[in-house]
């Protein structure tokens, strides 16, 4: 039986991570075009989510899990509610391809995360890069030629809220298990969006229902996979495999919505791609660099 290396899996689960995400996107602009408000599919997303990440923790774990590091968890909870809420909001309003494009700016705010708040040391080339890749957003965006959208707005802000959470789940995949990080996450995140719900509730049909269902499963399912990739490989190794969710994406809206992507969004997401590749591979060689050196120390 063969068995794949950890960099395999973990490419795979992120590849897995960026489909279901795809399917998540269009799953909420078909509820969202049924008249559910954007902030109650967060809701039932969260709250089917982790229905299933509490049944699926007492089938592999047979117990609740602890953890020590509540602080750390709620506070990657509430990060990750005020970006769901405001990607559910903006994704509702704006074609799928152009959110899709904005989204891959979170390697970006990630490195500026890590650097502000993770100590870890950016150099000037890495800021560069990052400055190249927001003028990919400016690309996206055209402003000047095309109004600036609250949509747009709102999938910015939910990208640098899910930068925090990113900065915070690699601080505690260090010593906190995956399920732990989804099921204190889930649990945060469902507690969190039953306000903003209750304000704008309106009961679903049953195939709306159905659909909600499907959303909380399969985004719980892209959120393991996202959270494992991270605890199996560094960072740098699998954040530019977040860029295949572009052509899924692009399919999925035209396929169900008939959205075309004009070539200003694929060349944004080309310049953001570039910069966050390209950081990538600066912080690959820093992490193989500061590996070597301490290899030689020990032999010393």
């Amino acid at each position: 039986m063969t068995v794949l290396s950890p960099a395999l899996r973990a490419a795979l689960l992120m590849l897995a991570a960026t489909a279901t995400t795809s399917v998540q996107s269009s799953l909420i602009r078909l509820v969202a075009d049924s008249g559910i408000h954007p902030f109650e599919i967060a809701f039932f997303r969260s709250a089917f989510g982790f229905a299933t990440v509490a049944a699926w923790v007492l089938w592999y774990a047979r117990a609740w899990p602890r953890s020590g590091m509540l602080g750390s968890l709620s506070m990657s909870g509430v990060f990750h509610a005020t970006a769901m809420l405001a990607f559910f909001y903006g994704v509702s309003v704006m074609p799928l391809s152009d959110s899709a494009a904005l989204t891959f700016t979170a390697p970006l705010f990630g490195t500026i995360g890590a650097a502000l708040f993770l100590g870890e040391k950016v150099q000037a080339r890495r800021w560069i890069a990052i400055a190249v890749g927001f003028i990919g957003v400016i690309i996206v965006l055209r402003p000047g030629s095309v109004p600036f959208s609250l949509g747009a707005a709102l999938v910015l802000i939910s990208t640098v809220a899910f930068a925090g959470v990113t900065v915070l789940v690699k601080k505690m995949s260090a010593s906190e298990r995956t399920t732990t990080v989804v099921y204190y996450q889930s649990l945060f995140v469902s507690i969190l969006t039953i306000p903003p719900a209750i304000a704008f509730w309106s009961t679903p049909p049953t195939a709306t229902f159905l659909l909600l269902v499907a959303l909380g499963v399969l985004s719980t399912v892209g959120w393991l996979c996202f959270t494992r990739a991270f605890a199996l490989a560094d960072a740098s190794a699998i954040l530019p495999l977040e860029f295949t969710r572009l052509p899924f994406i692009a399919v999925l809206g035209y396929a169900l919505f008939g959205e075309i992507p004009d070539r200003w969004v694929w060349i944004g997401a080309a310049v953001i791609f570039g910069s966050t590749l390209y950081i990538a591979h600066r912080e690959n060689a820093a992490a193989r660099k500061a590996k070597r050196d301490g290899s030689r120390d020990g032999v010393q």
